[in-house]
């Protein structure tokens, strides 16, 4: 199993948000967190990537080192251009061969090369948000997490990410949260609900 999660138990003041949630993930495949709103669908994910320890249980097999994590907040560094928001941050070293391909990345998802060299208080959210999943992608870890990376795209862009999120998932575990059945549908992802 890559990820294995035990009685995970979660509270924010009296109100619970994970009960003694346990579910073993495999090596690769797509996933889907499904529940109702505020049930802890992205507390989750924060707590697998490592940025919330403040939880009872067990998360086996997540080295903060081989997660890489799309944010529903994009957190593009505002003086780095759309490019540079991946190749910096993505790969251990900006080579010809990672640069060219974090381009062919966003080419796939309607960037001109004009796009790639704008800040990202020149972008729309749509364009935010294919950022910030090319820079979660580009990381070559071995899980990819991605809260609702979809939700801010038409039809086309939305179909073009999902293709991207299908053939990841041959190769890593990718666990996504979304409110889209559609996304769900596409991929053929196995759904995890939270109760």
């Amino acid at each position: 199993m890559a990820l294995e999660i035990k009685n995970l138990s979660k509270t924010f003041g009296d109100k619970v948000i994970l009960n003694d949630f346990s579910y073993s993930f495999p090596d690769t495949g797509a996933f889907v967190i499904f529940g109702d709103s505020g049930i802890g669908k992205t507390t989750l994910l924060r707590m697998i990537s490592g940025l919330d320890k403040d939880y009872s249980g067990k998360i086996i097999g997540n080295p903060v080192s081989e997660i890489s994590m799309s944010f529903q907040e994009y957190r593009l560094f505002p003086n780095l251009t759309a490019l540079e928001n991946i190749t910096e941050l993505s790969f251990a070293n900006a080579s010809e061969e990672n640069i060219n391909f974090a381009m062919r990345m966003l080419r796939r998802l309607n960037f001109s090369d004009g796009d790639m060299n704008l800040y990202p208080d020149e972008l729309s959210g749509g364009m935010k948000q294919r950022v910030s999943f090319v820079r979660a992608v580009c990381k070559r870890s071995n899980i990819l997490l991605l809260d609702e990376a979809t939700k801010e795209l038409d039809k086309e862009l939305s179909d073009a990410v999902l293709e991207i999120i299908k053939e990841e998932s041959k190769k890593r575990l990718v666990i996504l949260v979304t409110h889209n059945e559609n996304d769900i549908m596409h991929l053929g992802a196995r759904v995890v609900k939270i109760q």
